[in-house]
């Protein structure tokens, strides 16, 4: 049984998101990352522009042009139904959240793209 999950951004956070972008390729990678944290279940939620996908990948429903994809282990940190808005702490970060629950309330993007593609 396969689980599917939906992306709904807010238009000003669909705003900072192509600002984020500059008129790049990439993805937005949501990730569970416990780099650092000690173990595997002391993490944060990130999100990341990347260039690729890989086979683990999942690939979110979303009305954004943006491809939202993130690793299928780190699904189980997730509720299905996810929401991207601005923040109200920092207006260059986002808040994810769901239904029932906030992920981050001033989650920055990190650009983990390669810099050759950069356009100057």
């Amino acid at each position: 049984m396969s689980i599917s999950f939906r992306m709904t951004v807010s238009p000003d956070a669909q705003t900072l998101l192509d600002q984020k972008f500059q008129g790049r390729p990439g993805y937005l990678r949501i990730a569970y990352d416990n780099e650092g944290c000690g173990c595997s279940l002391s993490g944060a939620i990130a999100l990341w522009l990347v260039d690729e996908t890989t086979p683990s990948d999942l690939t979110l429903a979303s009305d954004s042009p943006i491809t939202f994809i993130m690793n299928k282990n780190d699904s189980v940190y997730l509720d299905q139904n996810l929401f991207i808005t601005i923040s109200g702490f920092d207006k260059s970060s986002v808040r994810l959240a769901s239904d029932g629950q906030s992920f981050g309330s001033s989650i920055r993007i990190e650009d983990h793209r390669t810099a050759s593609e950069a356009r100057f």
